[in-house]
This record gives structure tokens, sequence and C-alpha cells, in this order.
């Protein structure tokens, strides 16, 4: 399934995943999709990895330059807004195998489709967050919605000619 992803997307996933299992979730949800994708915009995702693992952390390609999508106060404010939305409990071990909720599947599919439907190599970034934005039932989303993020702006920055 992830063979689509681009790097950046497959490296969102991965935050997810730790995002998910350190607030003590088994299950990765939309909402943590939504951490990973902002820390990811903005080059926060090796930083925030290599603390909470407590030694340095690199991914391959980690350095490929991109404009971020949102500013960094949208950014700050909506990371600080989920952090005190989502549930905790105690942290799961990333060696701990957790599923993809069901509106995170569909938030894939979505973005399975963007990609066809604007003829893109890969499955990007801004492809995902378009996926969250058809999920109305996440917090995420409100959020989103009440910093003006829209489907449709999202929409508008993915039909933009791409650098790459």
């Amino acid at each position: 399934m992830f063979d689509v992803f681009s790097m950046r997307a497959r490296q969102i996933v991965f935050a997810a995943r730790f995002a998910a299992g350190e607030r003590g979730a088994d299950i990765i949800g939309v909402d943590d999709l939504l951490v990973g994708l902002v820390l990811e915009d903005q080059g926060l995702l090796t930083d925030v990895l290599s603390k909470l693992h407590g030694e340095p952390v690199a991914f391959a390609g980690s350095a490929e330059s991109h404009i971020p999508f949102f500013p960094p106060k949208t950014a700050q404010d909506l990371l600080n807004r989920m952090e005190k939305l989502l549930p905790r409990s105690k942290p799961i071990l990333p060696t701990t195998s957790a599923s993809v909720s069901p509106a995170l599947g569909r938030v894939f599919d979505s973005a399975k489709a963007l990609q066809g439907q604007f003829r893109h190599s890969h499955i990007e970034p801004l492809h995902l967050l378009a996926g969250i934005l058809t999920e109305g039932s996440s917090e995420g989303v409100t959020l989103l919605q009440g910093c003006g993020v829209t489907r449709e702006n999202v929409l508008r920055a993915l039909d933009k000619p791409r650098n790459s």
C-alpha cells in the first residue's frame, strides 16, 4: 500500500505511528496522522522523534526542501491543541504493531484518489491533508477549519505546478 507514498508521506505515517504509541494508542487515527503531517511540514520531525527516542533519529531524504503549507504560528497552535485533545495513557513500545483506524483507511483511499486525479506519481503530504479534511468526525478537522484550512485550499495548492 505504501509503495505509492512519497518519502515525505511515508515519514508522516511513521510519525503518526510513533505519536499514537507515545499517547498509548494501538490504533493509528486521523488525528495522529495530522500531528505527523504538521511536524513534517514544519521540518520538526527529526527533532521531535530524536527527543522522544532519546538519541538522534534521521530519515533518508529528510533534508528534502519544501515550502511549508502551514504558517509557523498556525502549525504550533495546531500541535498545542492536538496535544491537549488527544487522550493519553501508558506509551506503547514502537516495536508493538498498530493497526490503522477505519477513518484513517478512508483518508488513505481519498489521498490515493487525489493522486490519480492530479496525475501525480506519488501520494504527497498535501494529498494526505486533503484526505484528512474529508473526515468530519475528526477533532483535527475541526481545528484545521478553525484555522481557515479547507479542502478547497489544499486542492488549489495541489493544482499548482510542482518544483519536483
